[in-house]
């Protein structure tokens, strides 16, 4: 079994009824560091827990725009997120390109190696100060279990760019390279 958007979307739709954009944005701005879910994948998941009665879509009319449509979770809904709450965690799945490269690394040069590892530590380093930032901007309004979840998503991220460096020193080191 592993992670579904639609437990993501209902969660989502538990606290608050919502658009499709608004949880676009949801999506963005605070699951990309622990959930692997696009904008792509809003869309079809609002379809599907509609065809299945978990949610109830609203059309709200607006003049020069076009129509919004607001999601609502469903009793129905509302039982399906709780049964995923109170299911057993499961294992986390970690689908790393860099890991896989480095680990044919012998294959391809030290120079496309170091690449590689450099470029990391800087998008590791740039996602650590967004996820900083946005954490400061919005940590009055983020619950405990919240802060923990960007707390863990900083950690990460540092732990990842730190291990890198380490690695940088034992390239640097090895003489077989």
């Amino acid at each position: 079994m592993q992670l579904q958007a639609k437990y993501v979307v209902l969660g989502l739709l538990y606290k608050r009824s919502m658009s499709g954009y608004d949880m676009k944005k949801q999506f963005e701005k605070y699951f990309t560091y622990f959930f692997d879910a696009s904008y792509g994948s809003v869309y079809p998941t609002l379809t599907k827990l509609e065809q299945d009665n978990c949610i109830v879509k609203h059309t709200i009319i607006q003049e020069d725009k076009p129509n919004k449509h607001e999601y609502e979770i469903t009793s129905t809904g509302r039982e399906l997120f709780e049964e995923y709450l109170n299911s057993p965690v499961l294992d986390d799945s970690i689908r790393a390109d860099l890991c896989v490269r480095l680990f044919f690394g012998e294959f391809a040069s030290k120079e496309t190696v170091l690449k590689w590892m450099n470029e990391r530590i800087k998008k590791n380093e740039t996602i650590v100060a967004e996820l900083q930032e946005e954490y400061e901007r919005i940590k009055s309004e983020m619950s405990v279990t919240q802060e923990i979840t960007i707390q863990i998503g900083i950690d990460y991220h540092r732990a990842q760019a730190d291990t890198l460096r380490k690695g940088l020193k034992l390239l640097d080191q090895d003489s077989s390279t």
